[in-house]
């Protein structure tokens, strides 16, 4: 008999807890709004956190898993170029390569872009045309040499961007020749930015086979270095063919650089993201907890008659405590399901304006009720005990 009547008191008491819910349904929104908020702002922070974290990882495999450099391992004795004339067209032939190009370095020239300009010393490179693609650059005005700009052996000139500042320029009128040494080139295009190639920022760029000062028609050969840009997973695989593909008669002349994986990098910007993003969650939970506590209180002050006339009938302080904590509970439980839909909608709203692909780990969709049901029991615990020490006499006297 004694197992019925605990089950009877406690249906009891939920069906007192939904009626006092119900009974208010505008100040109960108004107070389950704080913990939909702190929910959503949770959501909201966590699952950008993840998603600014996932672009992350595609940017970091993106540039450092399809990049390597490649240089000539005897460059301080050999006398001979490493590389030959036709290495692009002998790296491309390795299944995985998006582009190649050599670079190697001129010295610095005098280099001015019009006649009446004083001359600006700025450092020269040689370079392929497929340097351009494998660094990723863009361009801000004009255009790219190609293959047969090159077989044309003009001189012709490129700009970095901080060459192009360097000497004021900041378009390609047509037929526009830049003086580089003793040398006049037509200037074919101006970079916006040097891709990963920072040495192309600053720098005068020629092609291979353009003459840069009187009487020489190609650049010293030993400071010869060159970009490669591979498909992403296939760079160790590049790596490993590129010597022997470039120079079958002596591979131990082409030395490949493979950066290496940004591991700490990546976790130290994903930690930073995700503390902020737990910070921030976190304090807007506790606004929505303070929320409830505040309205439960003065719910016990307005409610002390109806406690006190409880307390007369026969229920017990344990029995006033379950109620008000399984109050604060259903508030948390709407305010979290609310706050989850908004959650999830504002994070997919602002992760399609920005062009990405929205992440959220789908156990936080989860949690996140659970987290609400949770934030509202605790914060009704203060105001539970309150109602539970209401003397039935002095509350009746009220």
């Amino acid at each position: 008999m004694r197992g019925v009547r605990t089950r009877a008191d406690w249906r009891l008491i939920a069906a007192h807890a939904v009626a006092a819910t119900a009974r208010r349904p505008g100040k109960s929104l108004l107070t389950a709004v704080g913990v939909a908020l702190g929910i959503a702002v949770f959501l909201v922070t966590v699952g950008w956190s993840q998603t600014v974290g996932s672009q992350i990882n595609q940017t970091f495999d993106a540039l450092a898993a399809t990049e390597l450099r490649v240089r000539d391992t005897q460059a301080d004795v050999a006398v001979d170029a490493a590389m030959p004339a036709d290495f692009e067209e002998r790296v491309r032939r390795i299944h995985g390569v998006v582009a190649a190009g050599r670079l190697w370095e001129g010295g610095t020239l005098p280099v001015r872009a019009s006649e009446p300009a004083a001359p600006v010393s700025l450092p020269v490179l040689a370079v392929d045309p497929g340097v351009f693609t494998a660094a990723g650059v863009t361009v801000r005005a004009g255009r790219l040499p190609d293959a047969a700009t090159v077989a044309t052996g003009e001189p012709v000139v490129v700009l970095g961007p901080g060459a192009a500042a360097a000497l004021g320029v900041t378009a390609v009128p047509p037929d526009v020749s830049i003086r580089v040494g003793d040398t006049d080139a037509l200037l074919l295009g101006v970079l916006d930015t040097p891709g990963t190639a920072q040495e192309l920022d600053r720098a005068v760029l020629v092609t291979t086979t353009s003459p840069v000062g009187p009487g020489r028609t190609a650049l010293p050969p030993r400071q010869m270095t060159a970009l490669v840009r591979t498909e992403l997973g296939a760079a160790g695989v590049v790596a490993r063919a590129l010597p022997v593909a470039v120079r079958p008669d002596a591979p131990g002349r082409i030395g490949v650089l493979v950066p290496p994986e940004p591991t700490s990098l990546r976790s130290d910007v994903q930690s930073s993201l995700n503390t902020l993003a737990l910070g921030a969650a976190g304090l807007s939970l506790l606004i929505g907890a303070v929320g409830i506590m505040n309205a439960m209180l003065m719910s016990v002050g307005q409610r002390s008659g109806e406690i006190g006339l409880r307390r007369s009938l026969g229920a017990a302080r344990r029995h006033v405590v379950a109620q008000f904590l399984l109050e604060g509970a259903l508030l948390g439980a709407v305010g979290a399901l609310v706050g989850t839909v908004a959650g999830e909608a504002a994070l997919v709203g602002v992760a399609v304006a920005h062009g990405w692909s929205p992440v959220l780990d789908r156990a936080l969709v989860v949690v996140a009720p659970c987290a609400g049901v949770l934030i509202g029991t605790l914060a009704s615990v203060h105001p539970a005990l309150r109602a539970a020490a209401i003397h039935p006499a002095a509350a009746l006297r009220t």
